[in-house]
């Protein structure tokens, strides 16, 4: 069986391991931040589907244009992962 979250990727169950621990992550976060909002979890889950049609050029505009500036999230992201822990950022925007 073929996920369509993980297509055209080449390690697919290290990708569903990551997506699973992530959603592990997040339930636990709404459950100790949020204990009067039993269905937060449930509901934010059912939000993925309508996330998944923002591109990806909108929200690096909107979550990352300020700490990177102009470079491409692409780009920052494979400096880091090629650098390993030495990993600086060149990337901060003058303001």
């Amino acid at each position: 069986m073929q996920n369509t979250d993980a297509c055209g990727l080449s390690d697919v169950p290290h990708i569903e391991s990551l997506q699973e621990k992530s959603q592990c992550a997040l339930e636990e976060y709404c459950r100790s931040q949020y204990p009067n909002q039993p269905t937060r979890f449930g509901k934010l889950l059912l939000r993925l589907p309508s996330l998944r049609t923002v591109s990806s050029q909108v929200i690096e505009q909107l979550f990352f244009v300020r700490l990177v500036g102009k470079t491409p999230i692409e780009t920052l992201i494979r400096d880091m992962l090629l650098s390993g822990s030495s990993f600086s950022w060149p990337y901060m925007a003058t303001m």
